[in-house]
């Protein structure tokens, strides 16, 4: 199955299967996130200004997805324009250890006036074993650009494509709504 089908069937199913965890983001708006069935958010305040957004998965599934939200600065830039570049950038330290040795630039379907970006790649040295717990076969970096005010950071680990293609269907549910 071609993974394009895959994953616009998985956001389509995904309203039935996951239910819309909403955060405050005071100022800056409400974020909402369809978070599967059976996974947990949760959320604590960011080193850097803003929050960091963790969805654990259930009991026995080796994944993880994190969602670190910005608040950008008054006077310092955040185009939406510059978020395939930043994404090709951050990529290129997974390039030597993967099994696909080099970057494929995706795209989070995104709604509205948000865009967002990513590549995956699969740990050559974990590829055969089964699976290690917090230790991951697949990673996916990326960047959601929400406005010139909200921006957020994604780091999708897993084992198998379903976890994967569940976690990019969440990611690419997180919805901004402004104040």
């Amino acid at each position: 199955m071609k993974p394009g089908f895959l994953l616009s069937a998985l956001l389509l199913a995904l309203p039935i299967a996951a239910s819309a965890d909403v955060l405050d983001l005071g100022a800056h708006g409400t974020l909402s996130i369809a978070v599967p069935k059976g996974w947990k958010l949760t959320s604590a305040p960011w080193e850097q200004p803003g929050v960091a957004i963790t969805v654990a998965p259930p009991d026995g599934t080796n994944a993880q997805f994190m969602l670190n939200i910005l608040y950008v600065p008054k006077g310092m830039s955040d185009l939406k324009a510059d978020v395939d570049e930043k994404v090709l950038n951050e990529a290129g330290m997974f390039i030597d250890m993967s099994v696909e040795k080099k970057k494929v630039l995706l795209k989070f379907p995104m709604a509205g006036d948000a865009y967002g970006s990513y590549c995956v790649f699969t740990d050559a040295s974990l590829v055969g074993k089964p699976p290690q717990k917090d230790n991951f076969k697949k990673i996916s970096a990326g960047i959601i650009w929400f406005n010139d005010d909200v921006s957020g950071a994604t780091s999708i680990l897993g084992d198998d494509d379903k976890d994967m293609a569940a976690m990019i269907a969440m990611a690419a549910s997180a919805t901004l709504k402004p104040r």
